[in-house]
């Protein structure tokens, strides 16, 4: 069985991914993708069994790369999810010293999200842009590397990089700084196949519609056929259709399975309402 994930090795979607791993029956071979489109197309056309992709994040929320091919581009659904804590780690050459430092590598966001340490431990330090907070840890061991003078100086500068304890390890740095973000993160990842799970009693269902005209009360109508049968919704988003200005695709998870009876009701009583609807799959419910 073969597993793709959104790449590269060393960050936090690899982490998920061998969580996953640990729920499956006999082996699996993990497959890094650089992208998430590669990923899902890739599990789309048969070369994977499974892809694990993040779909939301408690600071940043929703990852529309993902939930925007799922409704368009591919045929798939959410077949497990997981949540897990996010925790981000200065990291740099072995023997630097955290007022050694003047410049920082990571991705914008967790740049962003680190923000108010380094504000106040690294006041005067320059950031830099790097493409995944893995990436950064490698061109802190590797390339920048390269143009080390001693002990991560380079050109008189001393880079650290922001990225996970298992990246460190990958690559054999040193941990300046644990946990160094603000505020509780944590990451919601999906797990996409070409079938959903079963039943279990302890399950969440995701859906995408769009309503047939922009009317008043018509989103009102459709929320309606849950309150009425008492069903749960945990989220409700909408994102743009992408064809034409005002016009919004909702998505919406609620507890219960596309098998339980009420919620198949509900779900029959909106493809009445609405101009388009697609199931996004029903899984179990992840532990927060």
């Amino acid at each position: 069985m073969k597993v793709g994930y959104l790449g590269p090795e060393g960050t936090n979607s690899e982490e998920a991914s061998r969580l996953y791993l640990k729920k499956l029956e006999g082996k699996a071979e993990l497959i890094p993708y650089t992208t998430i489109h590669d990923v899902l197309f890739a599990a789309d056309r048969g070369k994977i069994s499974e892809a694990i992709v993040p779909i939301e994040n408690s600071i940043e929320g929703t990852i529309g790369t993902v939930t925007d091919m799922l409704v368009k581009d591919v045929d798939l659904v959410i077949r497990q999810e997981l949540v897990i804590p996010i925790y981000h780690y200065l990291i740099a050459q072995k023997g630097i010293r955290l007022k050694e430092i003047t410049d920082v590598i990571s991705n914008p966001q967790v740049l962003d999200q680190c923000k108010s340490y380094l504000r106040k431990n690294l006041p005067g330090a320059k950031l830099h842009l790097s493409y995944s907070s893995a990436d950064a840890v490698r061109q802190v061991a590797t390339s920048l590397g390269e143009r080390v003078i001693a002990h991560g100086r380079v050109k008189g500068s001393v880079f650290a990089a922001i990225g996970t304890e298992a990246s460190a390890r990958l690559y054999g740095l040193k941990i300046i700084a644990s946990k160094i973000n603000a505020h509780d993160n944590r990451t919601r990842f999906v797990v996409l196949a070409k079938k959903d799970h079963q039943r279990t009693g302890h399950d969440k269902t995701s859906i995408v519609f769009s309503i047939a005209q922009d009317r008043p009360g018509g989103l009102h109508d459709v929320l309606s056929e849950f309150a009425v049968r008492n069903i749960n919704l945990t989220k409700i988003e909408s994102r743009p259709s992408k064809k034409a200005l005002g016009d919004y695709y909702f998505f919406a998870d609620m507890q219960g399975h596309r098998t339980d009876k009420v919620i198949a009701e509900a779900l029959a009583a909106i493809k009445r309402q609405t101009s388009f609807l697609k199931l996004l799959g029903s899984y179990p419910r992840a532990s927060r």
